[in-house]
């Protein structure tokens, strides 16, 4: 981690604007083409959340921007970050669950498929929402009964740390002339960046989703 000097920082101009904002959170939504994710998770018997995950959150750690938090009021930029997800246990309460980042996919594929067993078992169940206070995450919800439209997140909007998450949301994939496709939201604090980078990680994302063989090869 490092602490960004604001004074010599090429974006000090839009950062010193937004943060003096109200609601400084801007969000971006985008349909994804999740066909071959689709098919190989089909023929690897596979979670498809979980590849999903791997490849939203390798992505988003390739884009600076996407690593900058406010923390003790500076900026500072992460060398990596964890997704932070919600789960629903088996009593259909949801439960916050962080899980480890690595470049390793099946390091990565197997702790999460343990972390999720755990937080539907309710273990960690009395652990409040975030409770470390811990900003090197993303916050992930997926919401796989519906085909999304929209989507908008809750914020305290006092806490600039927290704020300074961004949101990654996903709905259910659907057919649609023949290929899958799904709903994707990534919300973001504009003092931190602007549109550009959110929509390069789109970009970014499909392009790994349009190979996710080779993808997946590479990260194994």
């Amino acid at each position: 981690m490092k602490v960004i000097d604001i004074q010599q920082w090429d974006r000090k101009v839009p950062f010193e604007n937004f943060i003096k904002y109200t609601n400084p959170i801007f969000s971006l939504s985008t349909r994804l083409d999740v066909t071959q994710l689709y098919d190989y998770c089909r023929k690897t018997k596979t979670s498809f959340f979980a590849n999903f995950l791997f490849a939203a959150v390798s992505v988003l750690n390739e884009i600076e921007e996407f690593r900058l938090r406010i923390a003790d009021d500076k900026v500072v930029l992460y060398d990596s970050i964890d997704p932070n997800y919600i789960v629903l246990t088996n009593k259909n309460v949801i439960q916050t669950c962080r899980s480890k980042m690595t470049s390793d996919y099946k390091k990565f594929y197997d702790g999460v498929r343990r972390d999720i067993e755990a937080a539907k078992n309710g273990q960690n169940a009395g652990k409040t929402f975030n409770a470390a206070k811990e900003n090197d995450c993303y916050y992930i919800s997926c919401l796989p009964w519906v085909d999304l439209q929209s989507m908008s997140n809750p914020y305290d909007l006092k806490d600039k740390e927290s704020s300074s998450i961004p949101r990654l949301t996903w709905g259910k994939f659907v057919d649609e002339n023949g290929r899958k496709k799904m709903f994707m939201d990534i919300a973001a604090h504009h003092a931190l960046m602007d549109g550009e980078p959110v929509c390069r990680a789109f970009v970014n994302l499909q392009k790994e989703l349009d190979d996710i063989d080779m993808f997946l090869k590479k990260h194994s």
